[in-house]
């Protein structure tokens, strides 16, 4: 079941034009996350909080160079960061590895290319599928981060959503 709403949902993406909608929390945690979020910087720039409202346009540069889901990224360094407000190490985002970046544009462009190689793609060493959920066999292990970054995805499309309508 999880694979048929995979690929509807990234049959939605691909062919409804670059129309995003808004995103539940299940429908977060079951996307193909290697599929592109369907919005332009500035509408994902509406849909976040804090200080990563300023970084949209890297976080969808990302997933043009990398392929990975540009909503699932700024989920992640969300949750990582207190929407950007925390890092552990200098301009991590993501509270990568303990590594240091010279700009949170750098982290996230690093972030991008390791999750893509390690974790989205079949060859990779982390690779347990393209959903939250296989991402997460590898990279946290804890079933509350998977529900919380899905819940991040769900609340950022919607508040994405909201403002296009409002």
């Amino acid at each position: 079941m999880k694979k048929i709403i995979a690929v509807l949902m990234a049959f939605l993406f691909v062919f409804a034009g670059t129309e995003a909608f808004a995103l539940s929390g299940r429908e977060a945690a079951e996307l193909d996350l290697t599929t592109p979020c369907g919005y332009s910087a500035e509408e994902l720039s509406a849909g976040l909080l804090g200080e990563l409202s300023g970084f949209a346009e890297n976080f969808i540069a990302a997933e043009e160079k990398y392929g990975v889901n540009a909503l699932f990224l700024a989920a992640v360094a969300a949750l990582e960061s207190g929407w950007g407000r925390y890092c552990f190490r200098p301009n991590n985002i993501f509270g990568w590895s303990g590594k240091d970046f010279g700009s949170k544009e750098e982290c996230i462009d690093f972030v991008a290319s390791k999750i893509a190689e390690h974790y989205l793609s079949e060859k990779g060493k982390y690779y347990g599928g393209k959903t939250v959920s296989g991402v997460n066999k590898f990279y946290n292990g804890n079933k509350f981060w998977e529900e919380k970054i899905a819940g991040i995805m769900a609340m950022i499309s919607r508040k994405t959503k909201s403002a296009e309508i409002g």
